[in-house]
């Protein structure tokens, strides 16, 4: 099974179906972790239909315990991302935040509201007739096309634009589009533009000293690069341009990069491919001409099915180190970039969905737990659970390994 890429054919939304009562999160497959590293949101899609929606959990990385109550999340979970303040610094003693999830049968995205404090809690920002966060854009019975994120839309990125509001960015599988829009305070949405690409666009990372946004194709061994800016031919609207695209070495098979992340100095792209099984590092610091260099520095051979990237200062006296999960082979592959080697291979007990480095802090504001430090999570799809590893003092110790959830 390809690591969500194909749209699962067996999961999906029914009214007729129970609600999903029980305590865990069920096939989980995205993770997203709030700016304070006291909590992560965990994403979990109706991958069987046992019930009659997906849902969304807070997690407490100080007691390692899923707390307060469930949503429903209409539609296959795509990506998540958080909708933050422009102020960065008020970011960790905020007591509401907003997230956006893309949903993959229903096209569409949805907005829960998580409020942090004594009792936590989560919140839709609207529901549908049958209980469900329902959809924000595009608007229900769309058929403007402008008004659209495209079909199978999966990645999405969120961050501060201009006059108060949000820049947020999606793509999408099935028909390569990428959506920009933007949304204000109070969840309001607007196109801003959009492009479509070949389809199997996956995930996407915007680097914000060249302004490009960089998007994997599972389907193409190329890597994209869009910018959003002034359109020429009308000042006072925007566009989404395309870039020179990065080729990227490939091999027999017909699926090709999926994860991206950039490394803590912003000078490399990292790139999770399948075919080649590999970690590819991409050059993008600007040459003289200001110019993004992209070019390909490295190929680093993996296991099977790399499919997403997490990097921290976890490395001796805080150097970096790169985590890629790879989900044929039930394992993350740890690297040093800097030796551009494989340094462990850590086995899980199922094969990892969703994956992301938190720095967990020493005092926790409910008091609990201890000091952790940099921590790495990834939920196991068929168990059901998250896997919380400790990466703050270099190799991981595989009992250290815990995992929190379980087989329902």
């Amino acid at each position: 099974m390809a690591a969500t890429f194909g749209l699962f054919s067996g999961c999906g939304d029914d009214a007729g179906l129970p609600v999903d009562g029980e305590t865990t999160v069920r096939y989980p497959m995205a993770l997203t972790p709030l700016p304070d590293g006291n909590h992560l949101l965990v994403w979990g899609a109706n991958f069987d239909r046992k019930y009659r929606a997906g849902k969304v959990r807070l997690l407490d990385t100080a007691s390692e315990k899923l707390v307060g109550t469930g949503l429903e999340v209409s539609g296959f979970v795509g990506g998540a991302a958080l909708q933050l303040p422009y102020d960065a610094s008020t970011t960790q003693t905020l007591p509401q935040l907003r997230a956006l999830m893309t949903s993959r049968e229903t096209d569409d995205l949805t907005q829960v509201d998580v409020k942090i404090g004594a009792s936590s809690q989560l919140a839709c920002g609207a529901h549908d007739l049958y209980g469900h966060c329902s959809q924000h854009f595009p608007p229900l019975d769309n058929t403007n096309d402008k008004l659209s994120i495209g079909a199978d839309p999966m990645g999405i990125e969120v961050r501060p634009w201009l006059d108060g509001k949000w820049l947020v960015m999606t793509v999408a599988a099935a028909d390569g589009r990428v959506a920009a829009l933007t949304v204000d305070a109070k969840g309001q949405f607007a196109p801003l533009g959009s492009l479509n690409l070949g389809a199997g666009l996956v995930a996407l990372k915007t680097v914000v000293s060249s302004g490009r946004t960089y998007i994997s194709d599972a389907r193409a061994p190329s890597l994209y690069a869009v910018v959003v800016e002034k359109n020429p031919e009308n000042l006072k609207e925007y566009r989404v341009r395309a870039a020179k695209s990065i080729a990227l070495p490939a091999a027999s098979l017909r699926d090709f990069a999926h994860g991206l992340a950039q490394s803590l100095d912003g000078g490399r792209l990292y790139v999770a491919n399948r075919s080649p099984a590999a970690l590819i590092t991409i050059d993008i610091t600007q040459d003289f001409g200001g110019e993004p260099r992209d070019q390909v520095v490295d190929v680093l051979p993996l296991g099977g099915q790399p499919s997403e990237v997490a990097v921290a200062p976890s490395g001796p006296a805080g150097t970096e180190r790169v985590y890629v999960s790879c989900f044929n082979d039930d394992a993350i592959w740890v690297i040093n970039p800097q030796l551009q080697a494989v340094v462990q291979r850590i086995a899980l007990p199922h094969a990892p969905f969703g994956l992301v480095a938190v720095n967990v802090p020493s005092a926790h504001p409910t008091g609990s737990g201890q000091a952790r430090g940099w921590m790495l999570y990834t939920g196991l799809f068929n168990k059901h659970a998250v896997a919380a590893l400790p990466i703050a003092h270099g190799a991981i110790d595989l009992h250290a390994v815990r995992l929190i959830g379980g087989n329902p």
